[in-house]
């Protein structure tokens, strides 16, 4: 036969061979399809990222001036209802040629607002009536679609013709060389995690390709008894094995484009894609599209590497080749080489040789093992029959299931380690946390503090109230200029700071260089300054950490006697309070009250729950790597399903002849579940060990504690043992069917 023919055989071997190859063809489709899902979305990261730089430089605010340009007053704030941030963006323009932001062709005039696609279904779909009163104006236009950052921003343009504070602005969209780049750190937990979501894909479709290979062997033998020469079964070989690797390509890229179709109902944490994101380069999809199949031809051929197809039969050598430890040493001593010199990250030579160490350290897990599998079963003996069973079976194939659980023991050593950092993130926030936790913060801008102080009054279930006017105090020789300075009553002073006995008079400082008669320079926030000169001898000043005075940094409190003659017209007020009525929408009450004062009042919550900007970045590289993780997770429960099953068809006979002699076949269920227990627990414990490392090296470029996420560890170890559990479950039918005496009269 030509080589064409050849081909043509291996594919009509593969989806003609009967119902055997019809149900292997179907699972190695579904198997491989959603590799190649994992494979085109990570393909598409750097289509994401580019788009996303577009969207940001669009909306880059220009501040240098620009000659014959009107500039554009420009005041962002921030304000939140029921957990959702929304963005208010106050513009007044000061000509008529003044810059217009993306996505609206023309300014909104003052009461106008102009409401992100996201926000305005919020805003129809919300019946309580408390985020309307939000929004200073009235919605007259939306912004057009793909220009926002994400497409679940909520954003409003606001138009104000009182705007006096805020950024002048001369134009929109950043100049050529413009660097806008994440967090160096984030960037490198990314990159990790974008290693530990593709390195398991291509281990997986290694293991998919093998389906089958006993009875491809018999067909082969035939094949040979037929007069085939051995070059013509590697043809055919290749032929069936394209035949699947196909299959997948065409399942994979189906389920790709209803991903991408659907990427913008996703809530994806705090990001949001919209589906042009979601494209993967030319030159990569024709990569990967070569790719899966030369992979799947390879591993076939690399599975009959130790079978001899004779016209009689088919021989495999009866004793494995010992697998030799030496080279399997090597990445992960080269790991250890790259990780353990402090490079910086401030360097990229220093990211490049942190995150080549940490992928060295995790390609060591599948490449140490097979090895380690193999030490470890060879040494066991005795125990219960179905552990025999188990451990008899592992000895004499252990590479096939320790294949599948290396490509899944890397993702959950990228995880443990990963969430281990995140961890680590989180504890250095919880002091912060602490001194706020439970409170709603009120900040108002002098002009509007007494009508703020009014308003937060008078909303139902306000208590624990505490308020202060702050400003910066400068001594004479220029020390402490960036202390903060602050008036309260003695109520607010003894909640805050924890001191008794205050009267009204009094003046508390932290540093010891305050004292009676010093004069002092008062500044507030629109550069006025006013002397003033410290009343008596100050007290200590020890604020406490759930207080309002430690939130503000306050170095300096007075008491409103002591503070007579001091004008605190331009001073800012800033008030704290907690919901005494339990009501869920308390805090939207505390923002309705002040939100007619506009941009020169917000409101800000602070609990268990709301975390600073750094944190929510490593937050969501988290809940990125996690999604993925999650989906890794099921790529590979497909993988050990689809093996089970193929195991159970390859050894009908076998089970057959076990059930025929007496042993019942719950004894063959649990000799599969310690045949695929036994490998993945020792995988965890290696991945555990690789994650705590990982976890390790990454503390230097965030803190310097290692922090490591018990919990984590054991609900993805947990996540692990019970995805197998499931998995011989499903083999059950299979099993039962198999362990049949009429098995024992058929080839």
């Amino acid at each position: 036969m030509s080589g064409r023919e050849d081909l043509l055989l291996g594919f009509r071997l593969a989806v003609g061979g009967g119902r055997g190859s019809i149900v292997r063809l179907v699972l190695s489709a579904f198997g491989i399809g959603l590799a190649v899902v994992i494979l085109l979305t990570g393909a598409s990261t750097g289509t994401v990222k580019e788009n996303r730089d577009q969207r940001a430089f669009a909306s880059y605010v220009r501040s240098e001036p620009i000659p014959g340009v009107a500039p554009l007053a420009y005041r962002p704030a921030t304000t939140d209802f029921r957990g959702q941030a929304i963005a208010l963006v106050h513009l007044r323009p000061t000509g008529p040629n003044s810059p217009i932001p993306p996505g609206v062709d023309r300014l909104p005039a003052p009461g106008e607002v102009f409401l992100s696609p996201k926000l305005e279904e919020l805003v129809a779909a919300d019946t309580s009536g408390l985020l309307r009163p939000l929004l200073p104006g009235e919605p007259v236009r939306v912004i057009a679609a793909g220009t926002v950052l994400n497409p679940n921003d909520l954003v409003a343009y606001v138009g104000s013709d009182t705007l006096r504070s805020g950024s002048m602005v001369y134009g929109f969209g950043a100049e050529r060389g413009y660097d806008y780049t994440i967090e160096q750190e984030v960037l490198a937990l990314l990159l990790i995690g974008l290693f530990v979501l593709l390195t398991p894909v291509f281990i997986f479709i290694g293991t998919i390709s093998r389906l089958g290979g006993a009875t491809r062997d018999r067909r082969l033998a035939a094949l040979r008894l037929a007069g085939s020469s051995v070059r013509q079964l590697r043809r055919i070989t290749a032929a069936e094995s394209l035949a699947g690797a196909a299959a997948g390509l065409v399942v994979g890229a189906a389920l790709f484009l209803l991903l991408r179709g659907a990427v913008t109902n996703f809530q994806v944490f705090r990001f949001g894609l919209y589906p042009s994101d979601l494209t993967p380069p030319w030159p990569l999809v024709v990569l990967i599209v070569l790719l899966v199949p030369a992979l799947t031809v390879v591993t076939a051929w690399f599975a009959q590497r130790h079978t001899i197809v004779e016209p009689l039969g088919v021989v495999r050598e009866a004793t494995p080749p010992k697998r030799r430890l030496w080279w399997r040493l090597l990445p992960i001593l080269a790991g250890i080489a790259l990780v353990l010199p402090d490079f910086g990250m401030e360097s990229g030579l220093g990211r490049a040789a942190l995150i080549a160490g940490v992928v060295l350290l995790m390609l060591g897990i599948p490449a140490l093992l097979p090895w380690l599998l193999e030490r470890v079963v060879s040494g066991i003996k005795g125990g219960p029959p179905s552990f025999q069973l188990a451990i008899r079976r592992l000895r004499s194939d252990s590479g096939t299931p320790s294949r599948v659980v290396a490509g899944l023991c890397v993702v959950l050593a990228g995880a443990i380690g990963l969430q281990s950092l995140v961890a680590g993130q989180a504890a250095l926030q919880d002091e912060y946390q602490d001194t706020t936790a439970g409170r709603t913060i009120v900040t108002a801008e002098g002009p509007v503090a007494d009508k703020a102080v009014a308003a937060v009054r008078a909303v139902p279930g306000a208590a624990d109230f505490q308020a202060m006017r702050s400003m910066f105090v400068t001594t004479a020789g220029g020390d402490h200029s960036f202390s903060s300075f602050a008036v309260a009553d003695c109520p607010t002073i003894e909640a805050s700071t924890g001191t008794t006995g205050c009267r009204d008079g009094d003046v508390f400082a932290e540093a010891p260089s305050f004292h009676k008669g010093q004069s002092v320079t008062l500044t507030d926030l629109d550069k006025h300054e006013q002397p003033w000169s410290v009343p008596a001898t100050p007290r200590p000043l020890d604020p406490k950490k759930s207080g309002i005075a430690e939130y503000l940094g306050v170095r300096v409190l007075a008491t409103p006697g002591a503070a007579g003659g001091i004008d605190l017209t331009a001073a800012s007020v800033t008030v704290s309070l907690r919901d005494g009525a339990a009501n869920p929408d308390f805090v939207e009450l505390v923002r309705n009250s002040v939100a007619p004062l506009g941009w020169e009042a917000t409101v800000a919550t602070y609990n268990r729950e709301r975390v600073t900007d750094e944190a929510q970045m490593f937050g969501d590289a988290r809940n990125i790597l996690l999604g993925g993780v999650l989906f890794v997770l099921l790529l590979a429960g497909v993988s050990l399903l689809v093996l089970a099953q193929e195991q159970v068809r390859e050894r009908r006979r076998a089970l057959g002849a076990l059930s025929a002699t007496g042993v019942p076949v719950r004894v063959i269920l649990r000799s599969m579940v310690w045949q695929n227990g036994i490998p993945l627990l020792l995988g965890i414990v290696i991945a555990t060990a690789t994650g705590i490392g990982i976890a390790a090296v990454g503390r230097r470029m965030f803190w310097d504690t290692l922090y490591i996420d018990w919990a984590a560890v054991g609900v993805l170890a947990c996540a692990a043992v019970v995805m197998v559990l499931l998995v011989t479950a499903s083999t059950l039918p299979s099993v039962r069917s198999a362990a049949r005496s009429e098995n024992l009269r058929t080839e």
